[in-house]
């Protein structure tokens, strides 16, 4: 072949690759419909498979454990830990010279035909720098910071999905024991049934409603699970014997001790504010001279009109730039009152959302005593309501059953007030949660 015609060929590859994009562009319709087939075949295997899922039972260990594991909210944060800590690095990347090639083809069009090798030019450049020493310490300091921010803040995902988790093993524990609550009430409904069928049918319909509610509960717990597992391809059964023990209405927190209590907050909210400082130390270090070094030389490789040359050490210069910007027009300063003003509120948020978390733990403390003290009270009051022998007079019947159901709801409702009670002394425990 000869290198006209190699010429032309090259040519002709490179205008297609040029047109390329825009072909993708203009078929984008075709490419959807193509996918169509794939999806939708997925989309019936996934109704398939959702319709008779396996049963999988799982303790509070192996449920922690998928949670690490799945999470699609932990596993962002762990990524975001891994891009700062990319980003941290990259001051010190920045000082590996670059190397670019390029090649380049120049020829009048009249005189194409007569194109020839010696037409393509070919170089190879490497180019270093010195960033500006007070931009590359500010850039390390950024980078380190959002490396202990980002740190930070998987764990404080870790602990909200996990007391999640802790409250969707108490649903379950709670759904546990409906289902036997409901058995006796169908089995008195049955003995009813032999003196009065009125009453029974009554009775029947209650069950029968409670039995409907459960199910709609355990749908949503299925659904809860399989957020927090980022995993649907399961019947969840939770195993609610080990859970962890969460007493802190029989020993309170010490909140006054900030070796024990919301050390992660707090250091949270000692980098929000490090951050903010560091981004006015930034702004100042605007009004600093500036001083960068550049070492450039010729191509470490060229090709032009026929003739090659080689990087040569005695063409290579180094240039240092000193650089002083004069805030004249006061761009810099009002740049640093505006930041000041805004940080002052973000400040004033912050304090605001410390205090109202004590609030919180303090108002917890006062109610974490009472709520159990009145949960216990149920509960004798309930096994007393459950040793009555059960009358057959309509009335009663009922007036028995209301009673019983309206005391086993009060005692749901207090066990999770007082579950809320206990995850929120949890959620700023830093012993337990180095025990775990």
């Amino acid at each position: 072949m000869s290198g006209v015609s190699l010429l032309q060929s090259c040519w002709s590859a490179l205008a297609c690759l040029a047109l390329l994009p825009l072909t993708g562009c203009l078929s984008a319709s075709k490419q959807v419909e193509q996918k169509l087939p794939e999806v939708r075949s997925q989309w019936v295997t996934f109704v398939a498979r959702q319709s008779s899922l396996p049963v999988r039972t799982l303790d509070w260990p192996q449920a922690i454990s998928l949670l690490v594991t799945n999470n699609l909210k932990l596993r962002a944060a762990k990524t975001e830990i891994t891009n700062t800590l990319e980003r941290a690095t990259q001051p010190y990347r920045d000082l590996i010279p670059t190397v670019n090639l390029r090649s380049g083809f120049t020829r009048s069009v009249a005189n194409f035909t007569a194109a020839s090798f010696d037409d393509v030019t070919f170089n190879i450049d490497s180019f270093f720098n010195v960033p500006g020493v007070v931009n590359f310490s500010t850039r390390l300091f950024a980078g380190r910071l959002e490396v202990l921010r980002a740190k930070a803040a998987y764990e404080l995902a870790l602990r909200e999905q996990t007391i999640e988790l802790y409250k969707t093993f108490l649903i379950s524990q709670e759904q546990d024991q409906l289902v036997g609550e409901i058995k006796t009430q169908r089995a008195l409904a049955e003995t009813v049934q032999k003196v009065d069928s009125l009453a029974a049918q009554v009775l029947f319909k209650e069950v029968n409603s409670q039995e409907i509610n459960l199910g709609k509960t355990r749908e949503g717990l299925q659904t809860r699970l399989g957020d927090l597992f980022s995993d649907r391809t399961y019947q969840w059964v939770l195993s609610t014997n080990n859970l962890p023990d969460l007493a802190y209405e029989k020993q309170p927190l010490p909140l006054a001790d900030t070796n024990r209590v919301a050390k992660l907050q707090t250091r949270l909210a000692a980098l929000e504010l490090v951050r903010a400082w560091g981004l006015i130390h930034g702004i100042k270090l605007q009004y600093w001279p500036e001083l960068s070094i550049f070492v450039s030389g010729p191509s470490v490789y060229q090709r032009s009109a026929g003739a090659s040359s080689f990087w040569s050490a005695k063409d290579v210069q180094a240039t240092a730039d000193f650089f002083w910007n004069l805030d004249t027009r006061g761009y810099i300063s009002q740049q640093l009152r505006q930041t000041k003003r805004d940080q002052a509120l973000q400040i004033e948020q912050l304090r605001l959302d410390s205090e109202a978390l004590i609030d919180r733990l303090l108002a917890a403390q006062r109610l974490a005593g009472s709520l159990q003290a009145q949960a216990d009270q149920l509960d004798q009051l309930i096994a007393v309501l459950d040793r009555v022998p059960p009358s057959f007079d309509f009335n009663t019947v009922l007036q028995t059953a209301d009673t019983a159901r309206s005391l086993r709801r009060q005692r749901f409702e207090l066990r999770r007030d007082l579950a809320e009670v206990n995850t929120l002394f949890w959620f700023v425990d830093e012993q337990k949660w180095a025990a775990n």
